[in-house]
């Protein structure tokens, strides 16, 4: 959507699991707030699933989103590491059912803003 937004790698055919990460750091000055961010996630479990984390606890997890969308995450005062996983067969199945046409294997990120309170 935007030009400095971020994809994932294609890791399909990628041996058993494979994760992709970017993260986010937010510094201890940080007054609370909220994080948003729009979210392309054209994936389909069991093959791949965009997963994101806050301080290391599992927020979401977004699949099956061939249209942008807007994700807001509300922050509490202080240091944060928001992490966003591109999770490719994160079942490690030995085999994979056929991929539907809609599924694009990779997700994107793009307009992440902090907006404090």
């Amino acid at each position: 959507e935007g030009t400095y937004s971020i994809k994932s790698p294609n890791l399909e055919g990628s041996e058993g699991a494979a994760f992709s990460n970017a993260t986010l750091a937010i510094c201890d000055d940080f007054g609370g707030g909220v994080l948003n961010f729009n979210t392309l996630a054209p994936v389909i479990p069991p093959h791949d699933v965009l997963v994101w984390f806050v301080d290391g606890v599992e927020i979401s997890r977004l699949a099956g989103s061939p249209e942008w969308r807007v994700i807001s995450i509300p922050l509490t005062p202080g240091a944060h590491q928001i992490d966003f996983q591109y999770q490719y067969n994160p079942f490690d199945l030995p085999e994979l059912p056929d991929s539907s046409t809609s599924r694009e294997g990779a997700v994107w990120i793009d307009a992440v803003e902090l907006v404090g309170m």
